[in-house]
């Protein structure tokens, strides 16, 4: 197995250096919305009320308002108003103003009023930040306050938001899991079995602990089994709610979810060619699974059936220390009992062994109640084709719809 001291280009057992990725690449990123953010607040304060003195004196809010509006009130291919509308939810109606600019006698901007709404991309950009303070206490690392003066400068050049706009859409990818091998190792230790995680990064074999530590991770599943080793090797490591690699998961999944979305897409056109990272991922993933000849193991059935008026079944495993036991056909109403099935029996370790390449890519997850994309409403949807399924002494691999 090749590992990733090869390619990741960074110490991951050291803390500084991770310290070092949030002040460099998250830190910016930050400070980006925030200035969006500012910008967003001050035009909602400097809006709000009569804004004709305004929009007949100031060539800059008529340039925020009106820029690229045409004779039929209609936006033009990069018009700057239309930005400002769709990114920061600032706008007033355009053909109502080129409409009353057209009656003799009428002064259109005494009956104008500007319209703030909560655009889709200021809620992800809310929502990213919110991570982002998170991940920067956890870091230990201070917020750049934006000054009043950076607003006060992009009130004067309203063209500059495009800029910056764009310098956010490029950090975002620069931080998914399709550029960033930090980002990428919160994939691998979603859920993994500490021996194939000190393969793919030998130099966690001196250092587990340490890491665990700072990043937050935890153990979420201890084989019984009296053997230390055996123990310690196949015990399933993950994140720890609110820990640094869970935010940081966090944050790759909401991008990833975003970067999707058909609306979240036609706004973001506007400023760049955009790319569904997700769907990247996904075909990368599956071209690295089809390279190494992988193959979901055929001694475990992950597929769900029954309904239309009847119970919907699965089958689970009984684990007995590090082996598969028995098997069940478990129904969805309670009205209907389990049975249990032929199963010949199989070993713990022989199905984490065929299972591991898969949960290091993340095609396969692992369900955890605490994980933001398996609470109710989800957050982001994972990649995952599988999800692995551990209560008390079963344990189920469900078929999953991407």
């Amino acid at each position: 197995m090749r590992t990733y001291d090869e390619v990741v280009g960074f110490d991951y057992t050291n803390a500084e250096e991770w310290r070092s990725f949030v002040k460099n690449q998250i830190l910016p990123l930050h400070k980006s919305i925030s200035k969006i953010v500012k910008l967003r607040k001050s035009l909602e304060e400097l809006l709000s009320n009569n804004i004709s003195d305004l929009i007949r004196n100031n060539t800059n809010i008529k340039q925020i308002l009106l820029g690229g509006v045409d004779e039929n009130g209609d936006y033009k291919p990069n018009s700057l108003a239309r930005m400002y509308m769709e990114f920061l939810g600032v706008s007033i109606n355009t053909k109502e103003w080129v409409s009353l600019s057209k009656q003799p006698g009428i002064d259109a901007a005494e009956y104008i009023k500007c319209k703030f709404a909560n655009s889709s991309f200021l809620q992800f950009v809310k929502e990213i930040r919110e991570i982002i303070d998170r991940l920067l206490s956890l870091a230990e690392i201070s917020e750049e306050e934006v000054k009043d003066d950076e607003i006060r400068d992009m009130l004067e050049n309203p063209e500059k938001i495009v800029n910056k706009l764009r310098e956010i859409y490029t950090r975002l990818i620069g931080l998914s899991a399709n550029h960033s091998y930090y980002t990428f190792f919160t994939i691998n230790t979603r859920c993994i079995p500490r021996y194939y995680i000190e393969q793919a990064y030998p130099k966690l074999k001196d250092k587990f602990e340490e890491v665990a530590e700072f990043l937050g991770l935890e153990s979420k599943f201890i084989p019984d089994v009296k053997e230390e080793e055996i123990k310690r090797n196949y015990t399933l490591w993950g994140h720890k709610e609110k820990g640094f690699a869970d935010l940081l998961y966090k944050l790759n999944g909401i991008i990833w979810e975003n970067f999707g979305r058909e609306e979240f897409r036609n706004v973001c056109e506007l400023i760049a060619v955009v790319r569904d990272l997700k769907q990247e991922y996904l075909e990368k993933i599956d071209e690295k699974l089809f390279r190494i000849g992988w193959k979901f193991p055929d001694y475990i059935n992950p597929h769900e059936w029954g309904g239309s008026g009847r119970p919907y079944w699965h089958r689970e495993y009984e684990i007995d220390g590090i082996w598969l036991d028995k098997c069940y056909e478990v129904p969805s109403w309670s009205s209907y009992s389990e049975r249990e099935v032929e199963f010949e029996g199989k070993s713990l370790i022989e199905l984490f062994n065929d299972i591991s390449p898969a949960l290091f890519l993340g095609y396969i997850g692992y369900y955890d109640k605490k994980y933001v994309e398996y609470k109710w409403p989800p957050l982001f949807r994972g990649v995952y084709n599988y999800t692995l399924i551990i209560r008390d002494n079963r344990l189920r691999i469900r078929r999953e719809e991407r």
